[in-house]
């Protein structure tokens, strides 16, 4: 996802705040530490009722926080054939210097303003949420956990939610869908463009029409390149998310005792330099976690590298949007700040400067054939630590002949 979080625009599937105690807590944690990753198709599926999340609370308070009736969405049809056409023009320009191709074109362009935006991504977060609410379904009434997720907290759990997407839906610009939980596997990514935010910042910053929205739809085509051209990296996150979700499982069960262990450990780390999101993890839980992180900040750290990289060839005023957006990022307001610290969004920030250090540096150093060795297979992705230090990955990849 492409936003003002990045480089001064959002993206990530967010994280829940965690300043309240018990399920809301371990909640919060799921979603800091999954729900910024795109996740499910646009087509809209059958709701379920939840004592878990009040998502008709979240709904209405989202579409308050938006502010969606302010920002309509002007000329849609021009739009919706304007972004298909870049985004199609995009593509061989990103396959030529990947140097591999997609199964199908992209075809699953979607112009979005704020409140449809916020629809395709409530779907998103249900599907999300689902392996959640059937944990909690199956423990409620053996361990006490509905008091912990009263009425109240539902619909407060509810607001908090809204009130996050909500913010967000005032920030994004680009988003992929990678479709993960979609019931059918071959179900195809799709690209999401919130025209009305795309039109304010191209307009307060002073760009061009056709090549701020180019700049916006490189970054997104790439991140369908990464997971379309290279079928593996779904399955592989997919898997991913079931073995967090199943550590979960186990947490819960024994959740009434487990409530002040979150705390303990918060406690004890504290003082650590890690995000609160990591200090509220069991072991294994930061092992999978770990994995994600490494494999996100690969994911966009590439996105940004291919962007530049044709970027700078297709667009003569690259540099100037480059320039003008930095210049906006500087600016970040406090409660932008603490929005960000609170959420796990500065997570997906150190991701982009994380990941894309080490695309520069390992093609810097070795060429990008080499670099697109990540993408082979599983083995071939680096851990974070060679994330931070791209010298281990090249010196493994090298021992793997």
């Amino acid at each position: 996802m492409l936003d003002f979080a990045r480089k001064g625009i959002v993206v990530a599937k967010p994280g829940t705040d965690l300043r309240r105690l018990g399920g809301m807590l371990l909640i919060g944690a799921v979603a800091g530490a999954a729900a910024r990753y795109y996740i499910e198709t646009r087509t809209r599926t059958e709701r379920r009722e939840t004592s878990l999340i009040d998502w008709d609370q979240a709904r209405a308070m989202a579409l308050r926080v938006s502010q969606w009736e302010e920002a309509p969405l002007i000329e849609r049809s021009f739009r919706e054939a304007q972004y298909l056409r870049l985004v199609q023009q995009s593509e061989p320009l990103i396959a030529e210097y990947l140097g591999v191709e997609l199964p199908e074109p992209i075809s699953r362009v979607y112009v979005h303003d704020r409140r449809e935006w916020l629809e395709a991504n409530f779907t998103s977060f249900e599907h999300l949420f689902r392996p959640i609410e059937a944990i909690y379904e199956r423990n409620a009434t053996q361990n006490g956990m509905a008091m912990l997720f009263s009425d109240v907290n539902s619909k407060l759990l509810g607001l908090q939610m809204g009130g996050l997407l909500g913010f967000l839906a005032r920030r994004v610009l680009g988003q992929y869908d990678l479709s993960l939980l979609s019931p059918d596997p071959a179900t195809g990514g799709a690209l999401y463009f919130v025209e009305p935010n795309i039109a304010r910042v191209q307009g307060q910053l002073g760009l061009n029409d056709e090549d701020f929205r180019l700049w916006i739809a490189l970054h997104e085509t790439t991140h369908a390149f990464e997971f379309e051209a290279y079928p593996w990296v779904r399955q592989h996150f997919r898997d991913l998310l079931q073995q967090y979700f199943d550590q979960l499982n186990d947490q819960l069960e024994g959740l009434g005792l487990n409530v002040p262990q979150l705390l303990m450990r918060l406690i004890q780390n504290w003082g650590s330099n890690e995000h609160w999101i990591e200090l509220m993890l069991t072991p294994q839980q930061r092992a999978i976690f770990e994995q994600l992180q490494a494999l996100m900040s690969l994911v966009e750290g590439y996105g940004n590298h291919v962007m530049n990289a044709v970027g700078k060839r297709l667009l003569p005023s690259f540099e100037q949007i480059e320039h003008r957006v930095a210049q906006r990022q500087s600016t970040r307001t406090i409660i932008e700040q603490v929005f960000n610290r609170i959420t796990g969004m500065d997570l997906k920030l150190l991701q982009y400067q994380q990941g894309e250090a080490f695309v520069n540096a390992v093609t810097q150093a070795r060429g990008q054939a080499y670099c697109a060795r990540v993408w082979e297979r599983v083995e071939h992705l680096p851990t974070m630590e060679e994330i931070k230090q791209p010298a281990l990955w090249i010196a493994r990849m090298d021992a793997m002949g």
